[in-house]
């Protein structure tokens, strides 16, 4: 099997945020995608590993925030390579609330979901959420893809990262 071929599946590049009480933290994620129109429904996939992981289940809540073309690429590494236990991802990140959930202002949209239904997999927890909020943020600026995030900004994938084949 030629593992190469899953990446041309279309990828974005976001950071899932949520609280943990009443603290704003999240992980870097590209594997996201709307269900259903009506209701508005959307998976995202989060390593079982991930901090943020738990804190999604307990707190009910996620946002799945894009991430803009130019965006400073540090703040997917801060999301993306380090731990919600011992470090506030948030510190030196500006963000604003939107729909009652914490936006990172390098995100170009968010969409703020109530978790209605999840699924384990070997490794990760798909999580639909029912859309209860969404915006655009800078209706100019481009939406990252996986492939410009890989190609153009020559960026990494973290171990805990759906598409991770061992790069």
């Amino acid at each position: 099997m030629d593992k190469k071929a899953l990446y041309a599946l279309s990828y974005g590049v976001y950071v899932v945020t949520t609280w943990d009480n009443g603290r704003p933290t999240g992980c870097t994620a590209n594997s996201a995608m709307q269900i259903t129109s009506s209701p508005a429904t959307i998976a995202v996939s989060v390593n079982r590993d991930n901090y943020t992981n738990g804190v999604i289940a307990e707190s009910g809540h996620f946002a799945v925030n894009v991430i803009a073309e130019d965006s400073d690429p540090t703040v997917i590494g801060r999301f993306g390579f380090f731990s919600g236990r011992d470090t506030d991802k948030f510190d030196g990140v500006p963000y604003s609330v939107k729909g009652a959930m914490p936006v990172p202002d390098t995100a170009c949209a968010y969409v703020c979901c109530k978790v209605v239904d999840k699924m384990e997999t070997s490794t990760h927890t798909v999580f639909l959420g029912e859309v209860l909020d969404a915006g655009v943020v800078g209706s100019s600026r481009a939406p990252m893809t996986y492939a410009y995030y890989h190609n153009v900004i020559k960026g990494k994938t973290a171990k805990n990262a759906p598409t991770y084949q061992g790069d």
